[in-house]
């Protein structure tokens, strides 16, 4: 497979004596007044405590949600929203725990220090983690799984996060069997984030000699990893198997003997398939969670836990109706967020300022309002950029943590018409929709994703991601929005990079460049097998893999 190490713009410095604190600011503490504890238990239900694990795994759980993100399963191949079931087969480089912190107990280095320059970081790994196939996890395989992850090929959604600070693998230095030394090009403060499971499969490690001997390319087929469960078998839109081993080193005897994930689209088909036993564990609209929680389902919720948003895509391409600050700021007026909330949501939802931050998020503007609802100023703005009717074709699908999706792009879809918009509305799969996004071929289209909340660290890699001109997934080309994401990277004390992040977020806002929704709370619905539920912080993983303990 061919490598091709991009040079990048310079990333977070933070100081040894200051991360401490900025990690705290980003993870969302308990005092959070936001923070009610229900992110991590259920909202809705009051259940008992989950009975000890056996003493050996037993049983199945099955748990059935839109989509697997690439279902493949390789550190390069796979994407953030494969974690539901990649953190099962993996451990990473750096552990994090469910509070949202990295933790040098839960990953495959149990230290690591960076230099006073922030540059130079060094991993002190286990000597006990073993593959699925007996061999023993090294540097050598951690190593190995960074170059796929930054390779040129490479699916991972974070990856130009860890190129601005590795632009060539003679910077991986493995030092001896379980030492690892990172020298990156820049002050990287946040390296030791940037390969963790905590926002997406960047800190993945996969063996190397078993995948040199059975080929990069069809490793997936058959993976090998360290992680709690093994690979027993895939039917790709249908169904992946995983069975436990009989102890594993970072959680202890699993629970279940067997994990089976399904993928089932349709709301009503994934609800009539837990009321009839075939599946244990749901992804579940807002709207339908009362009625489940009184036909005897439990419900487990994360409050406030993402922000709704839609694209304006390739915004700076002469042909885009989004060049023009006042169509931008039109679309945003024609929304009524209440009503989307009350009439889409159930209620379980706020309006939103905006995209990706959730209003508890670290690093927002306190006080800024989301925007209001105005179809006739919206109406006004249009005549005034001069719209044509050019068609804005918004894609439609279903997603595990918004099952509503369909129904809420409808409604967009909806209002934008009542002030004029020429709307199309093209059904979809999401892996479609985001190959073309990654290949930029979106103009004048639109679609949607629920960002969940993350550490400050997460906030810097994903505007780097979606905003800056050399993200992979940019809708923006705007040297401002380079210009304060570089200077945010770049800052050094604790408050610097809580200004950043704010800087950032006011343009943004006073700009509209997202059509900003609602902040959500997401919501799974299960049997009684399931008594208890810790969602956790990581992003795009619900807490799946606490199911097991």
């Amino acid at each position: 497979m061919a490598k091709h190490w991009i040079f990048r713009l310079p990333f977070i410095v933070a100081l040894i004596t200051a991360m401490t604190l900025v990690v705290g600011v980003a993870c969302g503490s308990s005092d959070d007044p936001e923070d009610t504890g229900s992110s991590s238990g259920s909202a809705i239900a009051t259940v008992a405590p989950t009975a000890a694990p056996a003493a050996v795994p037993s049983g199945k759980l099955t748990i059935a949600l839109t989509d697997l993100g690439n279902e493949t399963p390789s550190v390069w191949q796979e994407f953030a929203f494969g974690k539901s079931y990649m953190r099962f087969l993996f451990d990473a480089l750096t552990g994090t725990n469910d509070a949202g912190d990295v933790d040098k107990t839960t990953g495959a280095a149990k230290d690591w220090s960076m230099s006073a320059d922030a540059k130079t970081w060094t991993f002190n790994l286990r000597d006990d983690i073993e593959f699925h196939n007996g061999d023993g996890l090294t540097a050598e395989d951690a190593k190995f799984s960074i170059e796929l992850m930054t390779s040129e090929d490479s699916v991972a959604s974070y990856k130009t996060k860890v190129t601005a600070s590795i632009t060539d693998p003679s910077q991986i230095v493995v030092v001896s069997p379980y030492e690892l030394q990172i020298n990156a090009v820049k002050a990287s403060g946040f390296l030791n984030w940037d390969l963790s499971d905590i926002q997406g499969v960047e800190g993945l490690i996969q063996p190397k000699a078993y995948t040199e001997s059975v080929g990069i390319e069809n490793f997936a087929s058959d993976p090998v990893g360290s992680g709690p469960y093994k690979w027993v078998d895939q039917r790709k839109g249908d169904f992946m198997e995983l069975e436990a081993l009989s102890e594993h080193w970072r959680v202890g005897v699993p629970r279940w003997e067997t994990i089976l994930f399904r993928i089932i689209p349709e709301e009503s088909t994934r609800i009539a398939a837990l009321k009839a036993g075939e599946v244990d564990v749901i992804s579940v609209s807002r709207e339908r969670a009362p009625q489940l929680k009184n036909d005897g389902m439990n419900i487990f919720s994360k409050e406030g836990a993402s922000v709704l948003g839609l694209y304006f895509h390739e915004q700076w391409r002469d042909n885009s109706v989004w060049k023009d600050i006042r169509v931008r700021e039109a679309f945003n007026l024609a929304i009524n967020r209440d009503e989307l909330c009350e009439f889409v949501f159930a209620g379980e939802c706020t309006p939103a300022a905006v995209y990706p931050w959730p209003d508890i998020a670290p690093g927002v503007v306190a006080g800024l309002e989301p925007y209001g609802y105005d179809p006739d100023r919206a109406k006004e703005l249009l005549a005034e950029a001069g719209y044509d009717g050019t068609e804005i074709a918004i894609r439609s699908y279903p997603r595990a943590d918004v099952p509503e999706g369909p129904r809420f792009i409808e409604a967009v879809g909806a209002a934008l018409e009542a002030v004029g918009v020429n709307v199309t509305i093209i059904p979809t799969e999401y892996a479609s929709y985001r190959q073309e996004r990654l290949a930029h071929t979106l103009d004048n289209g639109s679609g949607y994703l629920a960002a969940p909340n993350r550490p400050l660290a997460g906030f810097q890699g994903v505007m780097r991601v979606l905003n800056h001109s050399e993200g992979a997934f940019t809708s923006t080309n705007d040297p401002e929005i380079d210009r304060l994401i570089e200077a945010w990277e770049a800052a050094i004390l604790p408050d610097d990079v809580v200004k950043g992040s704010e800087d950032l977020y006011q343009y943004l806002y006073d700009n509209f460049n997202s059509l900003t929704c609602c902040n959500m709370n997401i919501s799974y619905a299960t049997n009684d097998k399931i008594s208890s539920w810790d969602l956790g912080k990581r992003v795009w993983d619900d807490g799946f893999t606490n199911l097991y303990k």
